[in-house]
C-alpha cells in the first residue's frame, strides 16, 4: 500500500511539471512561445538523464552501502517521487534563464547544477545519512531542497540578464487558468508524497494545502487595497503559487492555524518583494521565480522554525515559540549551508557553462 501511494503521488505530479512551462511562457511575447517551450522541455529531458545516471545516486546513495549507481535496482516509486521534486526545482529556474539563454545553455548548466547544487543539498537534508538530517533538520516537501535552491539559482541567473525596455507577455488568460488548475491538482501529490501513506497525516496535509492556497492569495491581495488597484488573474495565480510554495517546508508539521498565518504573511511579503524586483534594473526575473520560490520557501522554513509542533506530528519537532532553541539553531544552520552551496554552485555552473560554450549564450 505504501508503494502504491507513493507511485500515485509521483504520477500525479508529472502534469504540473510540464504545465509550468506553459504558465511561464505567458511572461514572454507570443511569438517566442514555441522557442521557450522547446528550451524548457529539453532542459527537463536533460534533467531526467542526469537524475537517472548520477543525481539520485548522489542525493540518496552516497554515504550508504551502495558504492555505484545501479539504475535497475534503485528505480522505483521513491526514485520517481524524488525525480519529480528535482524536475520541479529545475523547471523553476529555467523560466528565469530562457529570457537570455538558448537550449544549448541547459546542456551544460543542468548537469553541473545537479552535481554541485541540488544533489548535495538533497543529500544533506533528505538522505538518512545526511549531515543536516542527522542534526534534526526537517523539510517536509522541499521548502529548502526544492524551492530555496531553485529561487536562489534564479537570482544568480537574473543578475546577469538585462531587463528589456518594454517587457511584454502573451497574457493568455485561458492558458494561465488551465496551467494553474493542473499545478493545484498536482500539488496535492507534491505535498502528500513524503508522507508515504494516507494514514501518515494525509488529512492534515490536504487541509493545510487548501488553507495555504487561500491564505496566501488573501495576503497577496492586501497590498493591492492600499494601492487602490484591481485584482487581476496574475495576482491570483501568484498568490496561489506563493501559498503552495510556502506550505512545503511545514505542511506536515504544523497546525492549520499555523499554516494559515505563515502563508498569509508570505503572500504579503512575496507580493512586495515581487513589486520591488520588477521595478529595478539590477536583475530581470520574468517569471518571479526568486521572489515566489526563493522567498516563499524561506518564509515557510522560518514558519516551521517558529511553529513546529510534535502534538500535530509526533515525528516532527517543537518550534521556537514552544521553547526549542536547538531546533531553531539547526534550521538556521541549514538555511546558511544550503544558501551557500546554492549560490556558489550556481555561480560555478554559470561560469563553467560560459567557458564550455566559449561565449555568453
Amino acid at each position: 500500500m505504501k508503494i502504491n501511494f507513493s507511485l500515485l503521488c509521483a504520477v500525479l505530479m508529472v502534469p504540473m511539471i510540464f504545465f509550468v512551462p506553459i504558465l511561464y511562457t505567458q511572461a514572454f511575447p507570443k511569438q517566442q512561445t514555441e522557442k521557450h517551450l522547446v528550451e524548457m522541455i529539453l532542459a527537463l529531458l536533460i534533467g531526467i538523464l542526469c537524475w537517472l545516471f548520477f543525481g539520485y545516486f548522489e542525493s540518496f546513495q552516497v554515504g550508504t552501502q551502495n558504492t555505484l549507481p545501479v539504475i535497475s535496482r534503485s528505480f522505483g516509486p521513491t526514485m520517481f517521487v524524488q525525480l519529480d521534486f528535482f524536475l520541479y526545482a529545475l523547471v523553476m529556474f529555467t523560466g528565469t534563464a530562457i529570457a537570455k539563454h538558448s537550449w544549448k545553455f541547459f546542456v551544460s548548466f543542468v548537469p553541473l547544477w545537479t552535481l554541485l547544487v541540488y544533489a548535495p543539498v538533497a543529500n544533506l537534508i533528505w538522505s538518512p545519512t545526511g549531515y543536516l538530517a542527522q542534526l534534526g533538520a526537517l523539510d517536509f516537501s522541499g521548502g529548502l531542497v526544492v524551492h530555496l535552491t531553485a529561487g536562489l539559482t534564479s537570482l544568480v541567473l537574473a543578475l546577469f540578464i538585462k531587463r528589456p525596455q518594454n517587457p511584454q507577455g502573451s497574457d493568455n488568460a485561458l492558458f494561465k487558468y488551465v496551467a494553474i488548475l493542473f499545478v493545484i491538482t498536482s500539488w496535492f501529490g507534491f505535498n502528500l508524497a513524503p508522507a508515504g501513506s494516507w494514514q501518515n497525516y494525509g488529512s492534515l496535509i490536504v487541509t493545510n494545502t487548501l488553507i495555504a492556497i487561500i491564505a496566501a492569495s488573501l495576503g497577496w491581495i492586501i497590498p493591492l487595497t492600499d494601492q487602490n488597484k484591481p485584482v487581476t488573474l496574475d495576482d491570483l495565480v501568484n498568490g496561489i503559487l506563493t501559498g503552495l510554495v510556502t506550505s512545503t517546508a511545514a505542511v506536515g508539521y504544523v497546525s492549520p492555524l499555523s499554516i494559515g498565518i505563515i502563508t498569509f504573511v508570505s503572500g504579503i511579503i512575496c507580493h512586495l518583494a515581487t513589486h520591488f524586483t520588477n521595478q529595478t534594473d539590477r536583475l530581470y526575473d520574468a517569471v518571479d521565480s526568486f521572489t515566489i520560490n526563493g522567498i516563499g520557501g524561506l518564509i515557510g522554513t522560518f514558519g516551521l522554525i517558529l511553529m513546529a509542533n510534535t502534538k500535530i506530528n509526533h515525528g516532527g519537532a517543537t518550534g521556537l515559540i514552544f521553547g526549542n532553541i536547538r531546533f531553531a539553531s539547526v534550521k538556521l544552520l541549514a538555511i546558511l549551508v544550503i544558501s551557500g552551496i546554492t549560490i556558489i554552485g550556481a555561480v560555478i555552473s554559470l561560469l563553467a557553462t560560459h567557458l564550455v560554450t566559449l561565449r555568453k549564450d
